[in-house]
């Protein structure tokens, strides 16, 4: 596993857990949902910006650039 797929991951559970804990301790009113959601609300913004966001990660890739085992490779036409 790569450094950014163990940062990626770790972050994950790192959020997972502080809702949980957050949800078990103060209710769903306190939990990240609870706060995006009243977030959108107050700033519009947040929501178009967070869409920007996700659009730039995953947008798509030229197939060389995020898998390494495939090398690209120059078709030639039967027409020389």
């Amino acid at each position: 596993m790569t450094i950014t797929a163990i940062f990626i991951f770790s972050i994950i559970i790192s959020v997972a857990v502080f809702d949980i804990v957050i949800i078990a301790k103060k209710g769903k009113q306190e939990s990240i949902s609870a706060y995006v959601i009243r977030a959108s609300y107050k700033y519009p913004l947040l929501v178009l910006i967070t869409g920007i966001v996700l659009g730039h990660l995953f947008w798509s890739m030229k197939t060389q650039d995020w898998n390494p085992n495939i090398k690209c490779v120059e078709v030639k036409s039967g027409q020389d």
